[in-house]
């Protein structure tokens, strides 16, 4: 099992190495951690007034902040993954190559569900800013 994972492992680094430039990784990583950041730091006071005027606004913040915290829970986990050496590889996964790739695989789909369900969310509180934003919508939805 050793012999066939030390033999596989230059071709799984490669594969590795290839996934991180093509998919620009680190740099996404980073702007996803960025992006929580600067969403986790706005006061509830600098968004009060779109609170006021929008509830809606308040659950697509909280579900987008909730969705990319999980992403970059996510890609710091292959982050991880990706810079363990040969040898803690092998202990950790029992020098199997597939169970590797199942788990970054798995882990690559749970993320890129989570980024299109955080598009989604996004949307909903632009608009949610947008209609309250505009006095024709926020005097409807205060009933005038």
């Amino acid at each position: 099992m050793k012999e066939k994972f030390s033999k596989d492992y230059p071709k799984f680094q490669a594969k590795i190495a290839n996934f991180v430039l093509m998919q620009n990784f680190t740099s996404r990583y980073e702007e996803y951690e960025n992006l929580f950041n600067q969403m986790a730091s706005i006061a509830p006071e600098d968004m009060k007034e779109y609170i006021q005027k929008s509830p809606t606004f308040l659950v697509a913040r909280n579900k987008s902040l909730a969705l990319m915290e999980r992403i970059v829970e996510l890609h710091r986990s292959l982050k991880e993954i990706f810079e363990l050496s040969e040898l803690e590889l092998g202990i950790k996964y029992n020098y199997n190559l597939d169970k590797i790739d199942k788990e970054i695989a798995d882990i690559l789909k749970e993320s890129a569900f989570l980024l299109h369900k955080y598009e989604e969310v996004s949307q909903e509180g632009r608009r949610a800013i947008e209609l309250a934003n505009n006095p024709f919508s926020s005097q409807t939805l205060q009933g005038i």
